[in-house]
């Protein structure tokens, strides 16, 4: 990390771009340090052990049609991800896109570049015809809830298992909130 990016309030406009082959190791120490190290705002690491993503689920990323993995770099160094996985419409003719391994390196946090990445997706996933962005949410995580909120997404009441390895949770029984944001007026 260069003193620019530790020092500064507000980061150096991002480039966005799709995530290529060559960015996986990086990535996944990416969202390791996010998710499971110490320093950031968004880390699991006192609900939740073990590993958050691997190489070879990056690579299937990467590789699935579905996805659109979208990575921020600043000066040339990888500091944010976030996917969205497009499903197919359900009956009511709703287009869904899942968003997640939303990851932002703890020293780039709280800066902007978690909106700035969020509202890339939104806005690619809403010109692609998604109507829906949903999220799954680590529950006793309130500020997570609350960001999510605040970035237009509303709790839908629906909660789903904790989706990794249940062994790793620190918390019995602890799962995940479904939120969801609407890309197009209803």
């Amino acid at each position: 990390m260069t003193a620019h990016h530790t020092e500064s309030k507000h980061l150096t406009a991002p480039v966005l771009r799709d995530a290529r082959e060559g960015d996986v190791n990086t990535l996944v120490d990416l969202v390791q340090v996010a998710y499971r190290g110490e320093g950031g705002w968004t880390t699991e690491a006192h609900l939740v052990d073990g590993h958050r993503t691997d190489a070879a689920e990056v690579h299937a990323m990467i590789a699935d049609p579905a996805v659109t993995l979208q990575v921020a770099e600043i000066d040339g160094e990888l500091l944010g991800c976030c996917y969205t996985r497009r499903e197919s419409a359900d009956d009511a003719g709703i287009t869904r896109a899942e968003l997640g391994l939303f990851a932002v390196h703890p020293s780039a946090q709280s800066r902007g570049l978690g909106g700035r990445l969020l509202e890339a997706q939104a806005e690619r996933q809403r010109a692609a015809g998604v109507d829906v962005l949903s999220i799954q949410v680590l529950q006793s995580r309130p500020e997570l809830h609350a960001w999510y909120q605040r970035h237009g997404f509303t709790p839908t009441g629906h909660s789903v298992p904790f989706a990794g390895n249940v062994d790793w949770l620190k918390v019995a029984g602890l799962g995940m909130d479904v939120m969801e944001r609407r890309l197009h007026p209803s």
